[in-house]
């Protein structure tokens, strides 16, 4: 039985569907940097616009994810994230009608209060769901669903989807896999059972920012989200522009970037089961960084640039769900935790996927792309050092067990 009283079964079907939805996702997010090389000379963009294109779903995102967590926590996380789930589906097909560049930037940011939503909503249904020993890998599964799908299948589907009938194609198919999951959702997903204190309030989860540890974590999900949005964005471009890959090439790098993401999500939070989330997630972040340095720099062939990139998704995908959801839910109390994950990703979300790839698009103007790649490496070495910073959570590790000295802090009163 799960912790919500529900058969086992019922933990993992919930988590393989959240999944594919986050799978989705991937696809509606990670695909716009897939299709420049098509959409930046049909729509004469500028750099600052591609900047602005990679972070349309960002502003939304983040908003809606706190706001998101936030609802669920008061009114249950069924009735906030199937609404959202259909929203997803019906912009991501929308995205294949954009005209021009505010067309497609309108509609990637209202896709994003729907992203938003599930991020935060989903990844608190997975911790209600999932027995005690399992919540971090049972959240890693349905971050592998961005990447797995989103990052590796994504590369191979959208590339032969736009080389079978054009970019406009992708995207209506992607959105209707997405309605597919929603019905599956709606008949099976339940109704975490009720906690301690359905009187949510968005300050509790504010307050948690007065704690050393927290701060640190949301830094770190701010740099590792500045990582992937970098590399999602800037990449093909950096194969196509500066080394010279074909467009199946780079599709090719890409997906083992993604595979091995996939991997790196399962096996890197397994490892933090039993080394620690802090020893797991500061040898990545230092594994990614050396391995993306060594990327742009190198001139390397093909063959060498793809075992470079997996060992970059390998180690930078494997830290995320640590980073942004494991070590977050594990600090909080389950009566703010929806607000709490939507709150650390608000600033992560705002900063790392909204600002900075604007900021790589206007340096794209002025630097060549692998100068704009150099700072996902260098946002890589920033996770390192937070995580430094933040208490060890992981159950298994004695510094995180009751008895010790050093101990979670409790959730601040509404009215701090």
């Amino acid at each position: 039985m799960t912790p919500s009283g529900k058969p086992a079964r019922y933990e993992l079907t919930i988590v393989l569907l959240l999944a594919l939805f986050w799978g989705c996702v991937g696809l509606n997010r990670f695909s716009i940097g897939l299709i420049f090389p098509f959409i930046v000379p049909e729509f004469h963009l500028a750099g600052w616009q591609v900047g602005l294109l990679i972070s349309g779903t960002s502003i939304t995102w983040a908003v809606s994810s706190w706001i998101g967590g936030y609802l669920s926590d008061r009114h249950g996380r069924r009735r906030i994230l199937l609404p959202a789930v259909g929203f997803v589906g019906v912009m991501t097909g929308a995205m294949g009608g954009a005209w021009d560049f505010l067309s497609m930037f309108i509609v990637r940011d209202l896709l994003g209060i729907g992203d938003g939503v599930g991020w935060a909503v989903g990844q608190a249904t997975i911790n209600e769901a999932s027995a005690s020993s399992r919540k971090s890998i049972n959240q890693g599964v349905f971050t592998v669903g961005y990447t797995l799908i989103g990052v590796g299948v994504g590369s191979y589907v959208i590339t032969w989807l736009t080389g079978f009938g054009g970019w406009r194609l992708a995207f209506p198919v992607v959105g209707a896999i997405t309605l597919v999951i929603l019905i599956a959702l709606f008949a099976f997903m339940q109704e975490p059972q009720k906690r301690a204190s359905q009187e949510a309030d968005w300050r509790r989860a504010l307050g948690l920012l007065k704690d050393p540890s927290i701060v640190a974590i949301t830094v770190a999900g701010c740099a590792a989200l500045t990582w992937l949005q970098i590399f999602v964005g800037f990449n093909p471009l950096f194969l196509t522009k500066i080394r010279g890959f074909s467009f199946a090439e780079t599709g090719i790098i890409a997906s083992i970037w993604g595979f091995s993401g996939a991997a790196g999500q399962i096996l890197i939070p397994l490892a933090s089961e039993h080394f620690g989330r802090r020893p797991a997630a500061f040898v990545s972040a230092g594994v990614s960084a050396a391995a993306l340095t060594l990327y742009v720099l190198g001139g390397y062939d093909i063959w060498t640039m793809r075992i470079l990139a997996g060992l970059c998704g390998l180690c930078g995908f494997g830290l995320l769900p640590i980073v942004l959801a494991t070590c977050v839910s594990e600090m909080v109390s389950d009566e703010i935790r929806g607000a709490a994950l939507g709150m650390t990703n608000f600033f992560g979300v705002l900063i790392g996927t909204t600002l900075m790839p604007l900021v790589g698009g206007l340096l794209s103007d002025h630097v060549e792309f692998g100068t704009v790649l150099g700072l996902a490496a260098i946002a890589d070495i920033v996770v390192a050092i937070s995580i430094l910073q933040v208490r060890e959570t992981a159950p298994r590790i004695p510094s995180s067990k009751p008895n010790s000295t050093e101990r979670p802090a409790p959730a601040p009163s509404a009215g701090t």
